[in-house]
């Protein structure tokens, strides 16, 4: 028999915005690139892999332009993704640079595009340090 999940569908909350548009938010992966020291013939003495780096993007339709301000902090701080239901998984990006842009169609009207990404910071055994999952624990 399958184990019960709790799935974190539904309405998330980043940080203080609650009013994401549904479907936009993602987080995805940017691996680090792999090195390899190959010797003669191709055999690999040794490889070494940049950290990977997270990237955390959804959107929210904007009433009023004073409400966003476009552009790129560097160091921005960390970014929670909390998720609706009470035992559900979110995250927590850690020292994120923010860029923030807006886009325009007929259906949504005017849209910020928030965009976060990690720097692939490690501790001494090389895990990642600037991500973190955690479960919802309370509403």
């Amino acid at each position: 028999m399958a184990t019960r999940k709790v799935l974190g569908w539904g309405k998330c909350q980043v940080n203080d915005h609650d009013d994401i548009v549904e479907n936009s938010t993602s987080l995805s992966v940017e691996e680090g690139q792999e090195q390899v020291a190959n010797i003669e013939g191709g055999e690999s003495e040794g490889r070494k892999k940049a950290p990977d780096k997270y990237i955390l993007t959804y959107n929210r339709r904007i009433e009023d332009p004073t409400e966003v301000e476009c552009g790129f902090t560097e160091e921005f701080g960390d970014v929670t993704v909390t998720p609706e239901k009470v035992g559900a998984a979110g995250v927590e990006l850690k020292g994120c640079s923010e860029h923030v842009a807006v886009k325009f169609d007929s259906t949504d009207g005017l849209v910020a595009v928030y965009t976060y990404k990690t720097k692939g910071q490690t501790d001494a055994n090389g895990k990642l340090t600037d991500i973190d999952f955690f479960q919802k624990e309370s509403s």
